[in-house]
């Protein structure tokens, strides 16, 4: 068996291995839901009647199944106290495809102050689109079902690839809007572009002022790709820069359905469908550069989910368990069954089996600690 080692605690034992940015919680049991202000709570896995050892054989096996960065990057919250944080934590880096639901939320946002409807044609937003993509909306983008492609031939010399110089650029579409499913990095940046030049500022601009500073969620970055009418797109796809305390606190605010401590801060119903299957079981999944991605059934928006007949189910793990997925085994994972968040970030590889048949186990394990 692999075990830990002793730089990686439960908590609060945190504070006797110079955990300086944590607070303790009184012994005893607590149920009620808790919100950082600058710092998390934390509390032991026994406060909420879940086993230590039985957590430890979890945490255990997915480190089996990682790489170097193993678990030094995880954190376990519980009810909003970390209840298990490994060693770095506070390191910071890309969590490439992670950074896609902060595309959609950006959406979310828009359509809670009523500047668009998630059925609304994106090509009313950016003309760029009339000509090959005038029945694309907003719920294609945000579901990987738009057909979009960009013109150019892929960065990574591939001719049928993806990620080409010119995402923004619009080619034939690779099937009519809404009949397949595929996931495709340089329609999320076209959907950050659109969004982008709706806002008439960056993402992350409007994301900070309009949400996450007010989570506690501060000093995070997103890189751009390009500029639209003179601003910077940041990249739809990737390049969300922070550390897993940072990651967490959006998990927690999608946990609790876009309330924090008493403040709907983003609508229930967008928090309700995004972590929830969007995309029909029996949409096809295109048979191209991404063909092993299979989100029919399994995906909402720029969420994976854990529903009951999804391509990526994971029938050990709870249902309604939903995931943000990024390259180098980046994971932001919510269950609402248990009232938790997961984080797990990394700059290694993903596991060969796949995540979801990994991260399954590893919930299983995590469900027999409880």
């Amino acid at each position: 068996m692999i075990r830990l080692s002793t730089k990686y605690f439960f908590a609060p034992f945190c504070l006797l291995l110079s955990f300086g940015s944590c607070q303790t919680t009184e012994q005893k049991q607590e149920k009620e839901m808790r919100f950082p202000d600058d710092r998390w709570y934390v509390s032991t896995p026994e406060q909420y009647n879940i086993n230590s050892e039985k957590l430890t054989e979890a945490l255990n096996y997915l480190e089996s199944k990682s790489f170097e960065d193993g678990i030094e990057e995880v954190l376990i919250i519980k009810n909003g106290s970390i209840i298990f944080a490994g060693d770095s934590t506070y390191k910071t880096h890309n969590i490439y495809s992670c950074s896609k639901a902060f595309t959609s939320t950006v959406l979310g946002l828009l359509i809670d102050r009523g500047k668009l409807e998630l059925d609304s044609k994106a090509a009313d937003f950016d003309s760029s689109l009339d000509s090959l993509y005038p029945e694309v909306t907003f719920r294609h983008f945000a579901t990987m079902t738009s057909g979009y492609s960009g013109a150019g031939r892929s960065r990574w010399n591939d001719e049928n690839a993806d990620w080409s110089y010119t995402p923004y650029t619009p080619e034939t579409p690779h099937f009519s809007p809404g009949s397949h499913f595929e996931y495709w990095d340089e329609a999320q940046m076209t959907f950050g572009k659109v969004l982008t030049k709706t806002l008439q500022e960056p993402m992350l601009d409007f994301l900070q002022r309009e949400l996450t500073n007010k989570i506690g969620m501060e000093e995070w970055s997103w890189h751009p790709e390009q500029s639209v009418d003179g601003i910077p797109i940041n990249n739809g796809c990737t390049n969300v820069t922070l550390n897993a305390h940072q990651l967490a606190r959006f998990g927690h605010l999608y946990l609790n359905r876009g309330n924090w401590d008493g403040k709907q801060l983003l609508s229930k119903s967008w928090c309700e469908m995004a972590t929830t299957n969007q995309v029909p079981l029996n949409t096809s999944v295109f048979q191209g550069d991404r063909a092993n991605v299979k989100g029919s059934g399994s995906y909402g928006f720029n969420w994976w989910v854990n529903s009951p007949d999804g391509l990526s189910r994971m029938p050990d793990a709870p249902l309604h368990t939903a995931y943000l997925s990024g390259f180098n085994h980046n994971i932001c994972c919510i269950i609402p069954e248990w009232d938790m968040v997961i984080i797990r970030m990394g700059d290694d590889k993903n596991p060969p089996e796949g995540k979801h048949i990994v991260w399954n186990e590893f919930l299983k394990r995590v469900g027999e600690a409880m």
